[in-house]
């Protein structure tokens, strides 16, 4: 049974039955299209008897949601919840102690990478659910029967869901791990820091002189930064292949950046100057590193040998090798030397390893 809560007093009710409830299994529906930001439709909390849909366009604001979901003690079960954890953070005053993803859940337990909620539900609940409303209109009122009972059954099955997954990784002696990757995904979700070296995520970035780089991170830098306060799309503001131009051929006159930046559908005309100051330039900080040159034959051999040595460590435990090291992380123990600060103890503990006899270790 679901129910649904658009006024006050239902409000009031949902949040006292929230506030005492140690495990929330939760999910939401956002709208993210035409902004940075992903803009909030639906909330859905499983209570002891029933679902309930909290309607955010009914309220002026939801800040008493956000404290009733976050108070100290309680897990938030969700599946995949990277987006939901962006679009719920504005409400709360507090990150949730701990979170259980079933999506990473289900990884660790050896069923699978990147399993959807209704494929997972399916395999491990037997529970066939409709699929139908996964590119509806969230932010249409009404909602219509389909949209609603597809919204119920997001967490009406989640707390059967995450007990049968939770049962399993005891069975293998892992809860402990997911409990690791959910700490992993908070600080992600609720630590702000300003980017730096995006120019990275150019594979082709390396061929630019040091100076054309320095420009490239600073105007990713200031799109990232613009795009928030905006709330307007990245690629909307500049593209990724009009980032890369200005950066390598940078105009020194308003008129050919206005050119440039013609077919860029919501680009800040009031901000035009600040680009152009920023290209000629482009702030220093000392986290700026060069964009990496590929890697040498004797280098892509070192990795052939790593990613080896994970492939092998992953069968034993029965998992994807991708959710032990993904490729960006095999690369940076490669370039730096150690694993990126944010890997889990028990994916590190084991790369540790692994590195020790692949890469530390002296051939023959």
């Amino acid at each position: 049974m679901a129910r649904w809560v658009a006024d006050r007093s239902a409000l009031n009710d949902a949040l006292a039955a929230l506030r005492t409830s140690t495990r929330l299994a939760l999910d939401t529906e956002f709208e993210r299209i035409r902004t940075y930001w992903p803009k909030l439709a639906l909330v859905q909390a499983m209570l002891p008897n029933e679902a309930v849909l909290i309607d955010p366009l009914a309220f002026d604001a939801l800040h008493d949601l956000g404290d009733a979901i976050s108070q100290p003690g309680q897990t938030w079960l969700m599946h995949s919840p990277s987006e939901d954890l962006v679009a719920l953070t504005p409400l709360l005053p507090r990150p949730p102690e701990a979170l259980v993803d079933t999506q990473l859940a289900a990884a660790l337990a050896g069923l699978g990478t990147g399993l959807g909620y209704q494929k997972l539900v399916a395999l491990v609940l037997g529970v066939e659910l409709e699929k139908t409303e996964t590119r509806s209109d969230w932010m249409q009122r009404p909602l219509s029967d389909r949209q609603f009972a597809y919204a119920a059954d997001d967490v009406v099955h989640l707390d059967a869901l995450g007990d049968a997954l939770l049962e399993r990784l005891d069975t293998l002696g892992r809860r402990n791990w997911v409990t690791q990757e959910g700490d992993r995904t908070l600080r992600a979700a609720f630590t702000q820091n300003a980017p730096v070296n995006l120019h990275h995520d150019y594979r082709s970035a390396w061929k630019l002189d040091g100076d054309a780089q320095r420009r490239l991170d600073a105007v990713l830098r200031w799109r990232e930064q613009t795009a928030r306060d905006c709330d307007r799309p990245k690629p909307w503001l500049i593209d990724n292949q009009v980032a890369h131009d200005l950066a390598a051929k940078p105009p020194t006159q308003a008129a050919d950046l206005q050119r440039m930046l013609q077919a860029q559908r919501a680009f800040p005309r009031a901000k035009m100057g600040d680009l152009l100051d920023l290209l000629r330039d482009p702030p220093r900080h000392d986290a700026f590193i060069p964009a990496p040159k590929p890697f040498s034959r004797d280098e892509e051999t070192a990795l052939d040998r790593l990613k080896a040595g994970i492939e092998a460590e992953a069968a034993a435990l029965g998992l994807e090798p991708s959710l032990l090291a993904p490729r960006k992380a095999q690369e940076a123990r490669l370039r730096a030397g150690s694993w990126p600060s944010d890997l889990p103890a028990w994916r590190r503990e084991r790369l540790d390893t692994i590195a020790r006899n692949t890469l530390d270790a002296t051939p023959g």
